[in-house]
C-alpha cells in the first residue's frame, strides 16, 4: 500500500480504477493495418514494472492479458523484448523529466524491486531487456540495432502507459521505419479516454491497432 501512495504522489495521480478495456471496436480507428508476419514480428512489453503497476487498484486483468500475449509469442518461438525505465545516474541526466514529472524512479522512496518487471512477466534468459532513459523504447537504447540485426521490422507492443511511453515509442518506431502495432486490450493507461486517445492517434498517424485475440490467432 505504501508504494501505491508514493507512486501516486510522484505522478500526481489518483490510484487507477478499473475501466472497460478497448477491444474489437478499435479496429475502425485504423487508417492502415499492417499485415503481421511471423518472419518479421517481435513483441515489445513496455514498462510493466512494479513502480507503475502499483498505481492500479487491480492490476490483475492487465497483467493477465499481457502474460497471455507473452506466452503466445514464447510458444511460437518468436522474439520477446521487455523495456523498462531506468534510474537516471544524475539529476542532470534526468533533464526536463525532472521538471515535468519530478524524481520518478530516482525518488528516495523507490526501491530496486519497484523498478523490476512484475514477477508474473519475468523475462527469461533468452529474452531481451531494454533499459531506457526516456519515454521511447527506441531513444538511446539497443532496440533498433538489435532489430536490424534480426531483420525484423514489425513491433507488436503492449504494456503501460498507452498515451505516454507506448504511444511515443510507436511514433519513434514509425520514424525509424518500423511497423508498430498497439494491442488494444493488452495496454493500460490512467483512464479509458486517455487509452482510447492513444489508440486513435497511433492508428491514424503512425501505426495500427489490433487485439490480443487477433494476434494470438495469427500465432496459432
Amino acid at each position: 500500500m505504501t508504494s501505491t501512495i508514493n507512486s501516486q504522489r510522484t505522478l500526481a495521480r489518483n490510484p487507477i480504477d478499473s475501466y472497460a478495456m478497448p477491444g474489437e471496436e478499435c479496429l475502425k480507428y485504423n487508417k492502415i493495418q499492417w499485415q503481421l508476419s511471423t518472419d518479421r514480428m517481435v513483441l515489445l512489453v513496455h514498462d510493466m514494472q512494479n513502480y507503475w503497476l502499483d498505481l492500479y487498484v487491480d492490476r490483475a486483468p492487465l497483467v493477465a492479458n499481457v502474460l497471455s500475449l507473452v506466452n503466445a509469442f514464447r510458444d511460437a518461438q518468436l522474439p520477446v523484448f521487455f523495456c523498462r525505465g531506468e534510474r537516471a545516474k544524475s539529476r542532470f541526466e534526468r533533464g526536463l523529466g525532472l521538471t515535468v514529472w519530478g524524481d520518478g524512479l530516482n525518488a528516495a522512496h523507490v526501491r530496486e524491486e519497484d523498478c523490476q518487471i512484475v514477477r508474473d512477466l519475468a523475462p527469461r534468459e533468452d529474452e531481451y531487456v531494454i533499459e531506457k532513459p526516456r519515454h521511447s523504447a527506441f531513444f538511446q537504447t539497443e532496440l533498433e540495432p538489435t532489430l536490424r540485426k534480426m531483420n525484423r521490422d514489425q513491433v507488436v507492443i503492449c504494456g503501460v502507459f498507452a498515451h505516454h511511453g507506448v504511444m511515443v515509442s510507436c511514433i519513434d518506431g514509425y520514424m525509424r521505419n518500423f511497423q508498430m502495432t498497439m494491442v488494444a486490450d493488452a495496454l493500460g493507461d490512467y483512464s479509458e479516454p486517455e487509452h482510447r486517445m492513444a489508440l486513435q492517434y497511433v492508428a491514424q498517424m503512425c501505426g495500427s491497432v489490433s487485439t490480443k485475440g487477433r494476434v494470438e490467432d495469427l500465432l496459432r
